[in-house]
């Protein structure tokens, strides 16, 4: 296995492929944003990842989650997990098909210390925040406008010392609806903002 590992990211530098092996990730929701996050961080080397979400597939979520029409009513936890070892099968991948409120997070917050928010929903995002906020040694990503088909020139990254926010921070779902180009630069922001801090936190110690 880790021959193949090799194999696949022989085209990263080899120190990030030694730091990301050991490191593991809590991705919150397995949307528009974790399915494609989750894939996202298993390509990159990431050697743990831990997937929370309740929902299961539907047909409307095909145009910008990673799923195919023979996955629809499948939980999505699953499906991202069977998707992630079947693709890369190095990568350690736990499911856990639940939602996310205050009592869950007490109850995960110490198996990992990333944490990626990816929920389609305003109030979860909300709860997460304020969760995370101040909390050491806890670092939260997380998104906010994504909606529509949008310009870069209005993506941002903000950082409040353990929370990092990326997006517009304007469009809403409701008016714009939602697209996978614009939602996929938001998760590519969010996975590579976790790997850069992964990587930081490491030469930091």
């Amino acid at each position: 296995m880790e021959e193949l590992r090799d194999k696949i990211l022989s085209r990263q530098k080899k120190e990030d492929n030694e730091i990301f092996k050991d490191a593991k990730v809590s991705i919150l929701g397995c949307g528009g944003l974790g399915s494609n996050i989750a894939m996202m961080l298993a390509r990159s080397g990431l050697g743990h990842i831990n997937l929370y979400d309740f929902d299961t597939i539907e047909y409307s979520n095909l145009n910008r989650q990673n799923y195919t029409v023979s996955e629809v009513g499948q939980r999505k936890v699953d499906a991202t997990k069977n998707r992630l070892e079947e693709t890369i099968p190095y990568v350690e991948v736990k499911a856990f098909n639940e939602y996310i409120d205050e009592k869950s997070l007490e109850e995960i917050i110490d198996t990992c210390d990333y944490f990626i928010e990816a929920f389609d929903n305003k109030e979860s995002k909300i709860r997460v925040f304020d969760y995370f906020v101040n909390r050491e040694g806890k670092y939260l990503f997380t998104a906010s406008g994504l909606s529509g088909l949008g310009n870069l020139e209005d993506v941002k990254i903000k950082k409040f010392n353990n929370i990092t926010m990326v997006g517009d921070f304007f469009s809403k779902p409701e008016e714009d609806g939602l697209y996978l180009p614009y939602v996929s630069i938001m998760a590519s922001l969010e996975a590579l903002e976790c790997l850069k801090k992964i990587r930081e936190d490491y030469y930091g110690r």
